[in-house]
Parts: structure tokens; C-alpha cells; sequence
């Protein structure tokens, strides 16, 4: 795992002083060697300059060094992320006489793209953002994986290019203006993260996932920039196999589950999973005691409240499979301490990311460099409320429009006391879709709410605009688990492990979002993932009896921290005198007095209002003033 950036442009000054500050922006996804490369103008291929941070978990040696060059020095790659199926590619392209100065799978991909081009990301399974220079021609080609587990930052102009692991890497070029996105501050609004492409940056822009860049010299300084989608129907309905029922797909996905999990074992030092307790996690450390005969390290983060702590799922599951397992028992104290530089280690704002930054952290500490996540469980294999809310739907869509429009309205006048019931409310009055359930499920704040606190009303991004990537088909539950992995998975749980595990040097590896399991799962019926009362009936069948009955029965809990409770006490001062400069908010697009309006309402009743919207604003309040951006 590393961290890579680029410039590409004639007109640019000062670009090693420039590309030096992006590197040091993404020491920390990289602290074990740094590399860069500027190659002039030339008057027909355009300056070019790569900057790389390495991670070292695959092939420890300087071999590993980047960028790195074919032998014939016509290509170099800078890489982010990891390819799990390196090693039989490597046989592949060995046996087509192709020989390799290292054992890294940074070397497989870049003599995979001088073999085939674009074509190579085809092969590819695993998680990645990259950039390889032709140095003949000067293009450069950019990719990142399916899933948008690794991310790509650029910003480009008729002139300029650039490109980071990091929107704050940009930043530090100097080239981009610190500028606010009115787009990226009412996405924001809506869910709580920005959704792709939009970035919270004027004009800096996020590479979608499954997509790919090539940026090539056009006339005179001017360039050529396409992005282009190397899996357009990759989300599509797709049928499983002919004749296959629901026992041969729980033992095809059990055999997939092994593989997936045995390919991403593979690294060159020490790895170990979370685990919470919970099923997704839980299911992790079963399917390692099937593909390797080691004992792993596993860890979980553990609390003296009741409330928030699951230690002895976690304990049970470590017992039976006989793990060496560490508790890191973080008190409320220190968890208010680690606030501030959480905050500070946020790329773009979210209302989610401070768990993850805690619990990287832990790990990290106890020595660990690559960790596995349960993360895409849930999305899957329909382990959220919303996949039932919107098989409800679905049967209420058969109620005259008309008819529900009005029983929302009574029911606001009359149950209008928590953000689930207006919620409720605003569902009755939807379309009745799956792509209207996920958008209500996931909302901040409504359409209406965000009129009512930016100046200029804000752009509302409708349910088609964000989820039509789902609306393939008539299948609901799989319909939900597309919008679920494009929206909040990519946007939101991805971004956030990404960004802060990385800010603590820890690799994290999501065996569940492999672009085979999806695949698969995603062509199988989506009433086999939740029949019966179970939770997960799916992937607890395909795991057999490994899980023990105390974990495969128990609802979902999730790492919480007591956020409404510290912004009543601990938080509250300093929340406080964040809202009460109404120019701090003034100066992000909203209207005088519409944020600290969102806080006093908190103040007075937390439950109707909702700890995560003040303290979404507090955030990006925080982020804006961090980042010095401003409208």
C-alpha cells in the first residue's frame, strides 16, 4: 500500500518544490521509501513528474522502489493498492518469456500494461490506483479498481494535470485553488461524506471506481484528458448459472469465500483481522482457519461500558478458533483525547471516519501493518434495516399514490418527534423504490432541510441522479446492494478505512469486496439472502457451522462511539463556540444563523434532532478551517 502523485503540464514552475510538498502530504501512506522522477518537455511529450510513498508489505528489498521501469525504460509506473492474483499472472507472462528483477506485484502490473495496455485491467483482481507513463508517446494512463476500494484525486485544466492518493496532496501543489465545491458542501449535506465524482474541492474531481484516465499531449501545451468506464454494465442484472439452486450456490460461495480470503493472506509482513464479534468479522477469522494452518493475531477494541462494548462475542469467536487475541480496552477519556487528531487526519469531511481512525490506530500500535475488514457484509448480503424497509415499499408502491402522499401528511402532523419517523414520512411520499429507500435510509438531511440553510438553496441530488447505477432489474434486494456498494460502501465506509487506516501506516484488505465474490453474489437471487428471521441467512449458510451459535444469531451492533452524550458534556463548549461564529459558516454558503439553529435545536431535544447532523456540521466546519477553504 503507498501513496502516489503526479504533474503533467509544460507551464509549470517550481515542479520539484511542488512535487516534493505532495510527497511529504502522503508520508504516512508511505513511510518506509520515497521516490520521484521529472521528465522535461521535450517538445513533443509534455512534463511529466511521478512521486511515490511506499508501504513495503510485498517483496521487503529496494527491488521494490518506485516509480519502477520496463527493462527497455519506455514505461514506469507509480502504484497504489495490491494485486492478489500477482503470482499467476507473473507464471503467465513467464511463460510468454518474460522475466521479473523482483517478486513484487508492482512489477507483474507494469509488465501486464507494456503487454496489453488498458486490456491488462481485465486480469486484475484486487485493489488499485496507478499511473504508467509511455515515455514514447507521453501518455499517461491512470485506473483504479471496481469496487473504488483505493482512491485517485486529479485536477486539470486545458494546460495542467495532476493527480494524488489524497485530495489534501493537491492542495499542497500550490496549483490548486483553495476553493469550496457548492456541489461538494450539499452532497454532503444529504449523506453525511460527498458522493462521487464530486469532491469537496472546486473542480478537483474523484477517478470513479472501474474507471480509467489517459492523458496525452494534444497541441502545443494543450492536452488530452478522456476518462472512460472499463466496466460500464459491470453493475448490470446478470443471472447465475444455469441450474444452479440455492444449496450448490451456498457451496459455490463458500469455495469462493476460501479463495477470496486466501488471496488476500498473501504478504511479507505481519497481518492480522479485526474482529468486533459481530458476523461479518466473525465469518473473516472462520474462513482463515480453512485456508492456513497459522494461529492469527486478532484484535479487538473493547470498552468498560456495556453499551458500546462487545468483547465477549469477540472472545468467544477468538476461543473457538483458537487465535492469539488481543484486547485494547480504550477508556471514554482516551477516546476523547484521540478527537483532535482524528479530525485532523480527515482527507475530506465525514460524519463516520473517527471510528475507523481509532480502531487503525490500536491496531497499528500492536504492531500490525495489514489488517482484514468484515466491511461489504453488510451490503452483500442484505445485513441492513434497509433491504426490509424497502421490501416494505416495494408492497406499499401497490397503494395509490395519492393515498400515501396523504397518510405522510397526516402522520407528520401528528408522530413528527425523531428523524426516523420524518424519515418514514418522506418515504410514504417517494417513488416507493429501492433507490428512494437507500436515499431516505442514508439522508443527513432532506431536500428541504438543505434549501432552508444554503444561501443559495443547494443542488439536491435526486435518488436517480445518485443511485441509477441500481436501477437495473427487479430484483430489490439486489437492487438495494448495488446502491449500497456505489453509494455508502464507496462513499462513505471505503473512503473513510482508507483515509484512516493509512494515516496510521496500516494496510487494510476487504476479502467481502472482491470484484469475484460481487460478481457472484450479486447474480443469485436476491429472496435467498433474506428468507427466515436470521440475520445474513446467505453467507451463515455458506459458512456452515463454523460460527458459533452465539454469534450467527445475534443482531447487529457495530462499533459506536457515545457521540451524543460527549456533545452534551465533554464536546459541548467547543461545539459550542464553533456554531456561535456565524462567519465560519457564512463563509461555507450558509444562511446567518441556520447552523447554530440545527445546534440550539439539538441542545433542547438530541432525539428529534439527532447527534450526527450538528456534528456533521461541526466537522465540516472544522475541515473548512483546517484546509483554509472557503466559496
Amino acid at each position: 500500500m503507498c501513496g502516489i502523485a503526479g504533474i503533467i503540464g509544460n507551464r509549470v514552475t517550481e515542479v520539484e518544490a511542488r512535487l516534493a510538498r505532495m510527497s511529504a502530504a502522503l508520508v504516512h501512506r508511505g513511510p518506509d521509501d520515497e521516490g520521484a522522477a521529472v521528465w522535461p518537455d521535450n517538445g513533443r511529450t509534455p512534463l511529466t513528474a511521478f512521486a511515490h510513498r511506499r508501504l513495503s508489505i510485498i517483496d521487503l528489498s529496494a527491488s521494490g522502489h518506485q516509480p519502477m521501469f520496463t527493462p527497455d525504460d519506455r514505461f514506469s509506473i507509480i502504484f497504489n493498492g495490491e494485486i492478489y492474483n500477482y503470482r499467476e499472472l507473473r507464471r503467465e507472462l513467464q511463460a510468454e518469456g518474460i522475466s521479473f528483477a523482483s517478486h513484487t506485484d508492482t512489477e507483474v502490473l507494469l509488465q501486464l500494461y507494456a503487454r496489453h495496455g488498458a486490456d491488462c485491467l481485465r486480469w486484475l483482481r484486487g485493489m488499485f490506483a496507478f499511473a504508467v507513463r509511455d515515455h514514447e508517446t507521453g501518455e499517461v494512463f491512470i485506473a483504479r479498481d471496481l469496487l473504488g476500494i483505493k482512491p485517485l484525486y486529479y485536477y486539470h485544466t486545458e494546460q495542467l494535470f495532476i493527480f494524488a492518493s489524497e485530495l489534501r496532496a493537491l492542495l499542497e501543489s500550490g496549483l490548486v485553488p483553495r476553493r469550496l465545491s457548492s456541489r461538494g458542501v450539499t452532497s454532503y449535506l444529504q449523506s453525511g461524506s460527498v458522493a462521487s465524482p464530486d469532491t469537496m474541492i472546486e473542480g478537483v474531481t474523484l477517478l470513479q471506481p472501474g474507471n480509467y484516465m489517459t492523458v496525452a499531449p494534444l497541441s502545443g501545451s494543450l492536452l488530452k484528458v478522456k476518462e472512460i468506464s472499463y466496466t460500464k454494465d459491470w453493475f448490470a442484472v446478470s443471472d447465475a448459472p444455469e441450474g444452479l439452486d440455492r444449496p450448490a450456490a451456498v457451496e459455490a460461495l463458500r469455495d469462493a469465500l476460501k479463495e477470496s480470503v486466501r488471496l488476500h493472506l498473501v504478504s511479507d509482513v505481519p497481518l492480522a483481522p479485526f474482529l468486533s464479534g459481530g458476523i461479518d468479522s466473525s465469518a473473516i477469522v472462520a474462513l482463515m482457519s480453512q485456508v492456513t494452518d497459522e494461529r492469527p493475531k486478532t484484535f479487538s477494541v473493547v470498552f468498560d461500558e456495556q453499551k458500546f462494548s462487545e468483547a465477549p462475542y469477540a472472545r468467544c469467536v477468538a476461543e473457538k478458533f483458537h487465535t492469539d487475541h488481543h484486547e485494547i480496552r480504550l477508556s471514554e477519556q482516551r477516546l476523547y483525547e484521540m478527537l483532535p487528531a482524528a479530525l485532523a487526519a480527515l482527507d475530506q469531511p465525514t460524519m463516520d471516519g473517527i471510528n475507523t481512525f481509532v480502531v487503525s490506530k490500536a491496531v497499528n500500535d500492536a504492531g500490525i501493518t495489514v489488517a482484514l475488514s468484515g466491511l461489504g457484509g453488510d451490503e452483500l448480503f442484505a445485513g441492513y434495516p434497509t433491504f426490509r424497509r424497502a421490501l416494505t415499499m416495494r408492497s406499499l408502491s401497490r397503494v395509490p399514490s395519492s393515498l400515501r402522499k396523504g397518510v405522510s401528511a397526516l402522520g407528520a402532523r401528528v408522530l413528527n418527534r425523531s428523524m426516523q419517523q420524518r424519515k418514514l414520512w418522506q418515504l410514504l411520499e417517494g417513488d416507493a423504490s429501492p433507490q428512494a429507500s437507500c436515499e431516505v435510509s442514508r439522508q443527513l438531511l432532506s431536500g428541504k432541510e438543505i434549501e432552508s440553510v444554503l444561501a443559495d438553496g443547494g443542488h439536491y441530488f435526486s435518488a436517480a441522479e445518485i443511485a441509477s447505477f441500481g436501477q437495473n432489474g427487479s430484483d430489490t434486494i439486489n437492487a438495494v446492494s448495488r446502491c449500497e456498494l456505489r453509494g455508502y460502501m464507496a462513499n462513505t465506509l471505503l473512503r473513510d478505512t482508507d483515509c484512516m487506516s493509512m494515516v496510521h501506516s496500516l494496510e487494510v484488505r476487504v476479502p467481502f469486496v472482491d470484484s469475484e465474490i460481487v460478481r457472484f453474489v450479486l447474480s443469485l437471487p436476491g429472496a435467498w439472502k433474506l428468507n427466515g428471521g436470521r440475520p445474513k441467512p446467505l453467507l451463515q449458510d455458506a459458512l456452515g457451522d463454523l460460527l458459533p451459535a452465539e454469534i450467527a444469531n445475534r443482531p447487529k451492533m457495530g462499533f459506536t462511539l457515545p457521540f451524543e452524550n460527549w456533545m452534551q458534556s465533554r464536546l459541548r463548549d467547543e461545539i459550542n463556540e464553533t456554531f456561535e461564529d456565524a462567519q465560519r459558516f457564512e463563509s461555507i454558503g450558509f444562511r446567518p444563523g441556520a447552523a447554530r439553529e440545527i445546534w440550539q435545536r439539538f441542545l433542547r431535544s438530541p432525539q428529534s434532532v439527532g447527534w450526527s447532523r450538528p456534528w456533521a456540521l461541526y466537522v465540516l466546519a472544522h475541515w473548512c478551517a483546517q484546509h483554509r477553504v472557503s466559496l
